[in-house]
């Protein structure tokens, strides 16, 4: 019922979005706190803490209008300030390291998409997606971050949980060296993470698939269990130029 009125009679403004936003993070913050220790000097604390980083992260939500004002803008608008809540703290807190370190804004391709775009790579190689913040994408991986995007407004409180411990999981247990044959060689602890851990945990694989058809990622690993949730059938090659090589987190 909430979602059909925000959808249908919510005039959201980009001044309004960001307050409402802000507004509603830093009461989540304060409830989370006295929620945790049944004190309200604990929920003022916690308030605080959210405010640290809610507030910078409204006004760049102000400036770069992500969420359009039509019913799929007050949709997400609504699913990030609650259900998602956690997820769109956490890219507020991302947000705030980023232009700390210089990364900058980049407001016309923000404006209406449901996301922040940044500039620049926070790991060189990598775009990288917390919450609906993203760090270097381009129209060649953004379909992938995405779905990234997607991810949290659908599992909400869950989705960070949920990626931790599979990649701890897939750390310790590395399943996927079952059966891995030919696949690119392992020879440092980084090559451990970027040829097995992150290409094996479930959100990239969900990520992966639904922006390229269910195509493997490149140079994935060659196991029995990667071909097995992999295989997808072979599509006509098209002679294309070589983009610039850029991986997807």
């Amino acid at each position: 019922m909430l979602r059909r009125v925000v959808a249908s009679r919510l005039h959201l403004t980009p001044r309004a979005a960001a307050v409402g936003q802000g507004g509603l993070l830093v009461a989540l913050g304060a409830a989370s706190g006295r929620a945790a220790s049944g004190r309200r000097g604990a929920g003022a604390i916690g308030g605080l803490l959210v405010a640290a980083v809610a507030l910078p992260y409204a006004v760049v939500v102000a400036r770069h209008a992500p969420y359009a004002d039509d019913p799929v803008g007050r949709r997400r608008w609504l699913v990030d300030s609650t259900w998602s809540a956690p997820n769109t703290i956490a890219g507020a807190a991302f947000l705030l390291h980023q232009l700390a370190r210089g990364n900058r804004g980049l407001p016309g391709r923000s404006r209406g998409s449901g996301s922040i775009w940044l500039e620049r790579q926070a790991i060189a190689g990598f775009a990288t997606t917390v919450g609906v913040v993203k760090a270097g994408s381009n129209d060649r991986v953004d379909a992938h971050e995405d779905v990234h995007v997607l991810q949290a407004r659908l599992l909400g409180p869950l989705y960070l949980p949920l990626v931790g411990l599979d990649y701890a999981l897939a750390t310790v247990l590395p399943f996927w060296l079952l059966g891995r044959r030919d696949g690119p060689p392992i020879r440092s602890v980084r090559d451990y993470f970027l040829r097995g851990v992150y290409r094996e945990v479930w959100h990239e694989r969900w990520a992966y698939a639904a922006s390229s058809s269910g195509a493997a990622p490149p140079a994935a690993t060659t196991s029995r269990w990667s071909r097995r949730r992999w295989s997808a059938p072979a599509a006509p090659a098209t002679p294309r130029p070589n983009p610039p090589t850029m991986r997807q987190v």
